[in-house]
């Protein structure tokens, strides 16, 4: 709406809108500008596989292969999009996954600007975008080659929202007024001024203004279709539009002036069921636009009668409760609930506890109330005086009440998980630049209030909140998912397999190898639970290499579905087949098709959650996880004595082992079997002598990423770290398991 000058006159419309571009295409090259700081990072060649850089989360290669036509996401939103701007731009969908993240993150910028903008300073909105977009928890999961559902999640929550924002701050009470009105005289006699009705009369609409006219009729009708359509992309947007709808509904109630109610509940359906029904909702819309002109009095008095506003707005609450609505809130809930088990049916009312994967997911892991403030702004005092602020804002800005779900999810972090922060970027950004525009307006003179009021809030936030902070965004940079020789392996499985070929990997790196190997896996980002996740877990984990290959080919035998090999067992039954698939005394399984197991350097950081899953035990319900320290100091190793310092100390660690990977190959140390194969003879206390003199520790030197592993001898002998530094000759691999790529990172080998 255009503004209001110092003089009381109104400003000239086009020229209002032109200051409000050219403020909001500053806030998105800014906060481009801020992104584009972590691009020196990326300037490694293993951060590339030949002109293809390598992806920063798992789920962006789901949506990339989907985009070329492979996986479940096949024609989903997000990989249409992927898919589209590929063709556009003439480039492959990669590239556009690498780019996107940081254009679509400053458009998340550039919304909460217009956020701030509605709701009472142009001006000062670019601080609060460019705050948004430095808040860790956003920044973190919307860096180069984040394409993932992460970067909508919040986009469409503050887009779909706005405009009804906007049309109830026109339209409706303050809520401080409200508060106000019941705290006079008695509490019933202001309810019944509030709650007063006279109609929608000429005289209200000419001195109230039209809340039906036409250009909110078709903004809020757009938003709400475009609110129907946020379904198709993320989960939890079929809560948040029905929290909109319902708000709008009570706003209305609650929140209308006297004789307004009846109007402003008319005008509300016209979000309502576009929201609910989609287009078909939106042709309701088209009638309001006729209801809301001179010429649709009648039709306008006959749509605003109590009888005939119930009647549209229980055929709303029917939307909103259609479906299986209720049952499915509650299992996503369960889904970020950390359970030590997940319980799932074998059929015939058989259900098996497996291990859930939700321990392991960093981004599920619930965080203290104390860690989630820094979360929302580096420094925890911005974060909580931001939150302070924005309860001040919903006192004076009933709009402000369509932001409230976000700040609870942001605050829910502590039991939904660490995902979560990103909900709480935008909340605080307006808590922090309103409440100060509000003062610096008491502040200054007159003249000075408005514009120079909210640029000079933005000038302090800039300098005092963002600009401290911008060096942030290189040292939060993680670099790809997955690593150049790993990605490399995919690529060549897909010359080197059958079509039909099933890859066996960490379910971590499914999604990669949909995208490089174009190969069906055994679990991905999407069937990571239950068998999915045992299974693999189980052939990694295990030191036996016959019990890997007989799970493996089991599993074939099942049709290569996990969920069919458990079908119809219980807890006892379902480890009786693990140990007969075990004993040597069984027969070796045969099925048919072509079976690759790939294991890579990679995995081993996981080895903790791998074994700790892989050695499930379906009766005791219990899982023990090898033990495994990822060094973050410098060591110095000598292979001729088998010794480990830590730079700088005096103390000397004597492993069991040591393996350095290198470009030419890997180089393997086992000092407590080459001491024994050297003293055939030695008497148990010379035995006992050595021996305590050696830890039981094992150390995997990457020379490439400088990563440094050290692991207990359990997860050492397991089938993911011996097929990997292991030989493939070596008779306790070479009866199942055949060498068909060497990288000396990645291997991959086909399952006899």
């Amino acid at each position: 709406m255009p503004g209001v000058g110092p003089s009381g006159a109104r400003q000239d419309a086009p020229r209002y809108w032109l200051r409000g571009l050219f403020w909001g295409l500053l806030t998105l090259g800014l906060a481009f500008g801020l992104r584009m700081m972590e691009w020196p990072c990326w300037q490694n060649p293993e951060y590339r596989l030949g002109s293809e850089w390598l992806l920063a989360t798992h789920d962006a290669y789901h949506w990339v292969a989907a985009a070329e036509g492979f996986g479940l996401g096949v024609g989903h939103p997000m990989a249409e999009m992927l898919r589209l701007m590929a063709q556009v731009l003439h480039t492959y969908p990669a590239a556009v996954a690498f780019w996107f993240p940081a254009v679509l993150a400053s458009l998340v910028a550039v919304i909460v600007f217009a956020w701030v903008w509605a709701l009472g300073s142009m001006e000062a909105g670019v601080a609060a975008g460019l705050i948004t977009s430095l808040a860790p928890g956003f920044l973190a999961r919307t860096l180069l080659g984040y394409y993932d559902t992460d970067l909508v999640t919040l986009f469409f929550p503050l887009l779909m929202t706005l405009a009804p924002a906007c049309w109830a701050m026109r339209y409706m009470l303050l809520p401080r007024m409200i508060l106000r009105r019941l705290a006079l005289g008695s509490g019933l006699k202001a309810a019944q001024r509030l709650w007063g009705e006279r109609g929608a009369d000429e005289a209200h609409l000419e001195r109230l203004g039209n809340p039906l006219r036409w250009q909110w009729v078709l903004l809020l009708g757009a938003s709400g279709v475009i609110s129907w359509w946020t379904q198709e992309w993320h989960s939890v947007f079929p809560y948040l539009i029905r929290y909109n709808v319902v708000l709008l509904a009570l706003m209305a109630l609650v929140m209308a002036p006297r004789g307004r109610r009846g109007i402003l509940l008319l005008g509300g359906l016209a979000y309502a069921l576009p929201t609910l029904g989609g287009p078909a909702g939106f042709g309701f819309s088209l009638i309001l636009l006729l209801a809301g002109s001179k010429a649709g009095r009648g039709l306008r008095h006959l749509l605003c009668r109590p009888l005939v506003l119930a009647l549209f707005w229980l055929g709303a609450a029917v939307l909103l409760v259609q479906g299986e609505i209720l049952a499915t809130l509650i299992n996503h809930a369960n889904a970020y609930l950390k359970h030590s088990g997940d319980v799932r049916s074998t059929g015939e009312g058989m259900s098996l506890v497996y291990p859930s994967v939700a321990q392991s997911i960093i981004e599920v892991q619930d965080l203290s109330f104390a860690a989630l403030f820094p979360y929302f702004h580096p420094w925890m005092e911005a974060a909580i005086v931001g939150l302070a602020g924005f309860v001040l804002v919903l006192f004076r800005r009933p709009g402000a009440l369509f932001l409230l779900p976000l700040a609870a999810l942001g605050l829910l972090s502590t039991k939904l998980g660490g995902r979560m922060v990103m909900f709480g970027a935008p909340v605080v950004a307006v808590g922090l630049t309103l409440p100060l525009y509000w003062l610096l307006q008491r502040l200054l003179r007159a003249d000075l209030r408005g514009a120079v009021a909210g640029a000079a809030t933005s000038c302090i936030l800039l300098a005092l909140l963002v600009a401290p902070f911008a060096d942030m965004i290189q040292a939060i940079s993680q670099g790809p998912i997955i690593n150049r020789r790993h990605a490399e392996a995919l690529t060549r499985a897909r010359t080197m397999t059958p079509e039909d070929a099933k890859l066996w990997l960490w379910w971590d790196w499914g999604y990669a190898a949909h995208h490089f190997a174009r190969r069906s896996t055994i679990a991905d980002g999407a069937q990571h639970a239950g068998p999915s996740l045992y299974l693999p877990a189980a052939v990694f984990a295990t030191d036996n290499a016959r019990f890997a290959r007989q799970l493996i080919r089991y599993t074939a035998k099942m049709g290569n579905e996990p969920g069919n090999v458990f079908e119809g067992l219980d807890g006892r039954a379902a480890q009786a087949l693990m140990d007969k698939l075990r004993s040597p005394e069984t027969p070796l399984v045969e099925a048919k098709g072509r079976l690759f197991v790939v294991v890579s350097f990679e995995m081993l950081r996981l080895g903790f959650w791998i074994s700790n899953f892989g050695n499930w035990n379906f009766v005791t319900r219990q899982g023990e996880g090898g033990a495994l320290s990822i060094v973050p100091q410098a060591l110095a190793y000598r292979l001729d004595t088998g010794e480990v310092r830590l730079e700088g100390s005096t103390s000397t660690i004597y492993p069991s082992s040591i393996s350095v990977f290198e470009e030419t190959g890997v180089t393997r140390r086992n000092y407590v079997q080459e001491w024994f194969d050297a003293h055939p003879k030695a008497t148990p206390e010379e035995q006992k002598e050595f021996l305590s003199g050696r830890r039981n520790v094992n150390f995997l030197f990457n020379r490439v990423t400088d990563e440094k592993l050290a692991v207990d001898q359990g997860l050492y002998n397991s089938l993911m770290v011996q097929l990997l530094v292991g030989d493939p000759q070596d008779p306790r691999f070479s009866p199942y398991f055949k060498l068909v790529y060497d990288n000396v990172f990645a291997r991959i080998y086909e399952v006899l």
